[in-house]
């Protein structure tokens, strides 16, 4: 009589422990499809802001160019090339 109670006491701990086990492991596995997700995010966010800062740099080096300078006088100052015709 005693060998069977502790065998169904076992028991129930087992199925205790397994059902414990395999919540633990579906909460486990949807914080790791979210964080994925969020790794998918940032990578995405991360492309895009390298792209500005490659635009950004681009820009910077023309701005440092003697065409910006020669463009930024045309359009700016009204400054022109000798011998240039502006039909506004």
């Amino acid at each position: 009589m005693r060998n069977g109670k502790s065998i169904k006491l076992i028991s129930v701990i087992c199925a205790i422990l397994i059902f414990t086990l395999l919540c633990v492991l579906v909460f486990q596995l949807v914080r790791i499809s979210t964080l994925k997700n969020r790794e998918d995010e940032l990578a995405s966010t991360l492309a895009a802001l390298e792209e500005q800062v490659d635009d950004y740099n681009a820009e910077n080096e023309y701005m440092k160019s003697y065409e910006y300078l020669e463009d930024y006088a045309r359009e700016v100052l009204g400054w022109g090339k000798e011998n240039e015709v502006n039909f506004d």
